[in-house]
């Protein structure tokens, strides 16, 4: 016997990935889902009952009959993302639409997990339609579990997707600042990257997020894209001081060399910094220098890191929202 709740569910699925991209009549739904205009007909209307889709009025006529039109509700299902950086939690709440309803940011001056229970706490009572919690950090994990933060010791040993769940009951995620970096880079794009690596420097060092067919990719441990341990003299020494004293266009162009001979990227991403200026030139003719033709990859020099680290937020936790 067919699982009826389950096929239900499935088609549910169906008919919301069909109305993502705009507003459709049933027939519109039915022809793009194959699914029969009975079926289509009943799960659009329990939608609009419990406020998941929303009417908005006629298609322009053809002749026939004007068709009722039906969009998602953005505001059904809402998303909290964090971003933790230094001494500094921002934060926003957005709708499916990626629309910020908001945001805030606040220095964390003591133990960061009391500025996140009581910012859960009240982001829950307020947003009774959150629906997953996302968060970045800048640190490393291993089996979900943090083996290093940045600036936040206390968080050492924690499963920052567990604790999120257990403060709010919902579906949390937590990830490498350039993982969430690169996902947002990737989703710009349809289709996603075959092959790129996002590299930023920022006061911690430098780090990379890594998209492989689509998807963000952190290796067997989470460690891909921890830029420090490649073999380049004085590189954990440059984590500490700022790159002081490094030749940075010499530095970039054995790290994109090493990308290229391990991974193969069709696109390296750059990310502005002053130390960068008026040196990617020199990096790509030092790279086509270095590399066979078939694997140089184009070397972009990005503005957009705030706006891809944003859009990383928002894809993974509706991602996540989209598969429970």
């Amino acid at each position: 016997m067919a699982d009826t709740g389950k096929l239900k569910r499935e088609n549910t699925a169906l008919l919301r990935q069909a109305m993502q991209h705009g507003s459709a009549g049933k027939n519109d739904l039915a022809r793009l889902t194959h699914l029969s205009f009975p079926t289509v007909s009943r799960i659009v209307d329990e939608m609009v009952e419990r406020g998941e889709a929303q009417e908005i009025g006629t298609a322009a006529s053809t002749g026939g009959r004007c068709a009722m039109q039906y969009r998602l509700n953005p505001q059904y299902r809402l998303f909290l993302c964090l971003r933790l950086e230094q001494d500094t939690l921002h934060w926003f709440v957005c709708d499916l639409d990626g629309t910020p309803l908001e945001q805030e940011q606040q220095t964390c001056s003591g133990d960061v997990r009391e500025f996140l229970d009581t910012l859960l706490m009240r982001v829950r009572a307020r947003y009774p339609r959150l629906a997953a919690v996302m968060l970045g950090f800048a640190g490393t994990m291993h089996n979900d579990i943090v083996t290093e933060s940045f600036g936040y010791p206390e968080l050492r040993g924690v499963s920052l997707s567990a604790y999120l769940h257990d403060k709010t009951g919902l579906p949390c995620m937590a990830a490498r600042d350039m993982q969430v970096v690169a996902a947002g880079y990737a989703a710009q794009y349809t289709p996603a990257p075959k092959a790129a690596v996002c590299i930023y420097i920022g006061k911690l060092g430098a780090g990379a997020g890594i998209v492989l067919n689509g998807k963000v990719w952190g290796g067997a441990a989470g460690f891909a894209g921890e830029l420090h341990y490649l073999p380049i003299e004085h590189n954990l020494e440059y984590a500490q001081n700022h790159f002081a004293g490094a030749d940075i266009s010499d530095y970039f162009t054995k790290v994109i060399c090493g990308c290229a001979a391990l991974i193969n990227p069709d696109r390296v991403v750059l990310y502005a910094d002053s130390r960068l200026t008026d040196k990617a030139a020199r990096i790509r003719e030092s790279c086509a220098q270095a590399l066979p033709e078939q694997a140089m990859p184009t070397i972009e020099l990005s503005q957009s890191f705030e706006q891809d680290y944003t859009r990383g937020l928002f894809t993974l936790a509706k991602k996540m929202e989209e598969t429970t």
